[in-house]
């Protein structure tokens, strides 16, 4: 085998996702993310040391970063801490700057419950080997090449192409097939003889058509009618980019309705989150405010933490579900369109896999199209 993959994470699940790739006597890794569940958190780093063809992490030759989502580089500290020399951790200018911001809330000594996983010289170490790169640029190196493509998902999400001699492998990370208040829909070239499609598949369960962000919408408003009632709202996030998101989805509805009485208060890494879209954006969140402490009285306020802060506990509190990622319809157009001489899905959840998703491509003419187990190697 001159070319193979290897899910050391993240494939029959959605968590920990991070993916070998062996091209031609090249080791890439695609990805090193955390579980957010409580059990084993970290991707399988050390089956890599089993194998004839790589000596462990060490023998890696570059990193890649789809996007900044703990379960895509919340193990990064883990990772290098395994490194004897510096490796090259590739992304686009928002994740690198999401991943600083992300990667410090993980340090022990920010006190965070649930989050205190790595000393500071394990995160700092980490943070000096991440560069970014420009998107739609084709970035040449002496043996390989790649280009990072939008993905949609969140602001800074990136697809990656990469080229090794012969071979092309896309790897989609998450992405979305439509537009939100955060980000547009993903943006790819037509790649001809592509190799090997790598494909993040949340809703490769759901034939039936489902707007994934409907729910989402329906619970924004719920939380403007609870606002109405109890003027105060603490909406209740499992990590720091879902208060950036919810801000940002809040905003937009109180901007579109005309309402700047109603405030949101963030702390202080959403805050810093949101600064670098402000930044990079050049727009303004008139209804956004760092959070200095609870505003008593009459105001309509709306509290965004991570940390469980004592002077919010008797407020009503929100617990907000919603999903990003493409619909049924838009994993199965991708697939089709690209036409790959194989494709791996990846991100998905065993409990609910169906055989839709490979039976309709049969159906339509495409047959090389299999579902990940963790640890085990697929050839291309």
């Amino acid at each position: 085998m001159n070319s193979f993959f290897i899910s050391l994470g993240g494939g029959n699940e959605i968590g920990a996702s991070s993916y070998y790739l062996h091209i031609d006597g090249m080791n890439f890794l695609l990805d090193a993310g955390l579980r957010y569940v409580n059990r084993k958190r970290y991707p399988a780093f050390s089956e890599l040391s089993k194998f004839q063809f790589i000596d462990g992490v060490n023998d890696l030759d570059a990193i890649f970063i789809s996007h900044a989502h703990y379960d895509h580089n919340g193990a990064l500290p883990l990772l290098v801490s395994k490194l004897v020399e510096k490796k090259d951790i590739f992304c686009s200018e928002y994740t690198k700057k999401f991943s600083e911001i992300q990667l410090n809330i993980l340090k022990k000594k920010m006190g965070i419950p649930q989050y205190e996983l790595y000393e500071d010289v394990m995160v700092d170490r980490t943070l000096g080997m991440i560069k970014e790169c420009p998107i739609n640029q084709r970035v040449t190196n002496k043996e390989y090449n790649f280009t990072l493509y939008d993905s949609g998902h969140i602001p800074g999400a990136t697809m990656i192409y990469l080229e090794r001699g012969e071979k092309k492998v896309l790897y989609t990370g998450d992405f979305s097939d439509r537009e939100y208040a955060i980000t547009k829909r993903y943006n790819l070239p037509t790649i001809e003889n592509l190799d090997l499609l790598i494909i993040n598949s949340t809703y490769a369960h759901r034939k039936e058509d489902i707007d994934s962000w409907k729910l989402g919408e329906n619970q924004l408003k719920k939380v403007l009618e609870h606002i109405k009632l109890y003027k105060k709202v603490n909406l209740k996030i499992n990590h720091v980019n879902q208060g950036m998101e919810l801000a940002i989805f809040l905003n937009e509805e109180l901007e579109n309705k005309g309402n700047e009485n109603i405030k949101i208060y963030v702390d202080e890494p959403v805050y810093q989150m949101l600064s670098v879209l402000k930044e990079g954006e050049k727009r303004e969140y008139k209804n956004i405010y760092l959070y200095q402490g609870y505003k008593r009285g009459d105001s309509c306020d709306i509290y965004i933490s991570l940390k469980n802060r004592e002077e919010l506990k008797n407020i009503v509190a929100l617990n907000l579900n919603y999903s990003l990622h493409s619909s049924y319809q838009g994993i199965k157009e991708l697939i089709l369109n690209l036409n790959p001489k194989k494709t791996l899905i990846t991100h998905y959840s065993e409990e609910d896999m169906t055989g839709d998703l490979i039976k309709d491509l049969e159906e339509l003419g495409y047959f090389n199209c299999e579902y990940v187990k963790n640890e085990e190697i697929y050839d291309f």
